[in-house]
């Protein structure tokens, strides 16, 4: 899939939010990490993308690195965040807030 830098900026600015609420509440890793096998099991995601993701996931014991790593700015997360197993993190009225404070 082609880059699409507004894309890309929307979903890092998605992910520093998930990031945010991980670092509050690590044990929703695990929700990631489900969503991801469910996801590699039915076929919707890449052996690379999954094996990528995997690897993120299991730094769930070091947040500060996992959280850093969910929020670089590179050309690999770009591409990763954009199959990312942690939607479904912030609940609807979170996400609807998230978009609120994007339009202002």
């Amino acid at each position: 899939m082609k880059s699409n830098p507004i894309v890309d900026a929307n979903l890092l600015a998605i992910h520093k939010r998930i990031a945010e609420k991980l670092a509050a509440e690590p044990h929703l890793v695990d929700l990631a990490a489900e969503k991801l096998e469910q996801r590699f099991a039915a076929g919707m995601v890449y052996r690379s993308v999954y094996l990528n993701w995997w690897g993120l996931i299991e730094m769930k014991n070091d947040m500060p690195s996992l959280i850093k790593q969910l929020c670089e700015d590179s050309e690999m997360m770009n591409k990763l965040r954009r199959h990312s197993p942690f939607v479904g993190i912030l609940n609807e009225q979170e996400r609807e807030e998230f978009f609120r404070q994007r339009e202002s």
